[in-house]
């Protein structure tokens, strides 16, 4: 793996520096990418000199003023790597940091951000003593979105894969195109998980040049209510913010009763002979109950998980809501959608799931939860149903045969982990990444479905590690 440091240049005082701490990384898998954003002729000399030195691993480029978020996104669309690291023209990173980030993000692939620890140096480089401005501890949501928008500080990492699914940096032309870092950050979480690495890899200079500092306080809180209003439009989430100043409080905003014409599918099917006679039995069964062709989307799926399919299947759909449908769930009573959306909007609830029987009528899952091992687990499996769990109650999971969320919820998540090759681990992984960003999650064991091939549910040992790693710090998401 390679990271991409990336530094648009203006100041040449302490250039120099900066460009040192790169070249003497402890690791070599590094390109770095300066780009002199119409700067004064200092840095413009220290520049042309390092350019004509011909380092393999560096490029240079000189352009006119264009203000730090056109800057940035000038460089990343030239450079090359797996991660981009982006570093101040004032700034320089501790002598290991490209090695301990590449360490972090290889035990911990899905990581979309990481997050480092900085210290603050003065004009000379010593280390002054002076508190973090921002706190390093993970993000808090409401309903869906960020409310600590200014939570968060150099030194960040970020996947390249994800930010090419994103605008790229943006800023506000008001503020000297100011505002890309936070911008990016917020629409890469709603990719891929923030993870902080608990260690010191940046040194941030305290200077009368900073270009922070020219917004003041006031300015800073402007930037950040429009990111957060801006990001509650992108992911289409029904809040309106309450308060100016962060950490913001939001209130949701009353939704029309939603009806089964607001419900697209989405149905994973294999191209084997029976999966083929699925996929025509679910067609015929769902337009007996109203549901036109053009809500109902099959997508083939390739391998045992599901994940992969229902992303690539809800790239096709424009519904408020989504309906995510194993194969082999057969729905009995035609009125299982109006009973389940009845209860979401009652319930103010972000994704419902119903009670899961065999054709014989015994449980394979009901009011699920997580067991001591933090397992996706479910009540009394195997039992025969009689009613004793016809109840409605939050869920810790639910499972992804049949799972009915509103559209806001996979913008904010990022779909389903596609790193897992098991269904009930990936039902469980969404189901904790919607929690986490306070999504309410509801098991509605009023209404039920029946699952033709119940045993394929079980989880897969081989994708334990990687799950239990992910969610080690969040027991109160299984317990809480």
């Amino acid at each position: 793996m390679i990271i991409s440091i990336e530094t648009p240049v203006f100041k040449g005082k302490w250039l120099t520096q900066c460009i040192n701490s790169v070249l003497t990384q402890s690791s070599k898998n590094w390109m770095f990418s300066l780009c002199w954003d119409g700067g004064d002729e200092q840095s413009r000399q220290i520049l042309e000199d390092l350019k004509a030195q011909n380092h393999k691993n560096i490029k240079v480029y000189f352009e006119e003023n264009r203000g730090i978020a056109n800057a940035r996104h000038f460089i990343s669309e030239r450079s090359e790597g797996d991660y981009i690291l982006p570093l101040d023209d004032d700034d320089v990173l501790t002598a290991d940091a490209v090695e301990k980030l590449l360490a972090f993000v290889e035990a911990k692939p899905w990581s979309g951000i990481v997050r480092g620890k900085r210290k603050f140096i003065n004009e000379e480089g010593r280390v002054v003593d002076e508190e973090p401005w921002f706190p390093f501890e993970p993000r808090h949501y409401q309903h869906g979105m960020v409310t600590d928008v200014f939570n968060h500080s150099q030194p960040y990492l970020i996947k390249r894969s994800l930010y090419d699914r994103t605008a790229g940096w943006e800023g506000f032309e008001d503020f000297m195109f100011a505002g890309e870092d936070c911008d990016i950050i917020l629409k890469l979480e709603e990719l891929a998980p923030i993870e902080l690495l608990d260690d010191l890899l940046y040194y941030y200079r305290l200077n009368s040049k900073r270009a922070s500092d020219s917004l003041e306080v006031e300015g800073a809180h402007e930037m950040w209510r429009r990111l957060a209003d801006k990001s509650i439009a992108r992911i289409g989430l029904p809040l309106e913010r309450k308060n100016d100043v962060p950490p913001y409080s939001y209130e949701r905003l009353a939704l029309p009763r939603p009806d089964k014409t607001m419900i697209d599918f989405v149905i994973p099917h294999g191209g084997s002979s029976q999966g083929v006679k699925n996929k025509g039995r679910h067609l015929e069964m769902l337009k007996s109950f109203g549901i036109t062709a053009d809500a109902i989307h099959f997508v083939k799926q390739e391998k045992n998980s599901a994940a992969a399919s229902y992303n690539q299947g809800f790239q096709q759909t424009t519904r408020p809501l989504i309906c995510f449908l194993d194969e082999n769930v057969h729905i009995e009573d035609a009125g299982i959608f109006d009973t389940m959306l009845a209860i979401m909007h009652e319930q103010l609830a972000d994704i419902i799931g119903p009670k899961i029987l065999s054709a014989e009528g015994v449980v394979c899952s009901a009011d699920p939860y997580f067991n001591d091992d933090q397992l996706p687990v479910t009540r009394s499996p195997g039992e025969q149903d009689e009613s004793q769990f016809n109840s409605i109650s939050d869920a810790q999971w639910l499972p992804a045969q049949f799972l009915l969320a509103r559209r806001e919820v996979m913008n904010a998540v990022g779909g389903f982990d596609e790193g897992y090759t098991c269904t009930r681990i990936e039902s469980a992984d969404f189901c904790l990444k919607a929690r986490q960003r306070d999504f309410k999650c509801l098991y509605a064991g009023t209404a039920a479905v029946v699952c033709n091939i119940p045993g394929h549910t079980e989880s897969a040992s081989a994708s334990l590690e990687p799950y239990h790693e992910k969610w080690s710090s969040y027991a109160h998401l299984f317990w809480g």
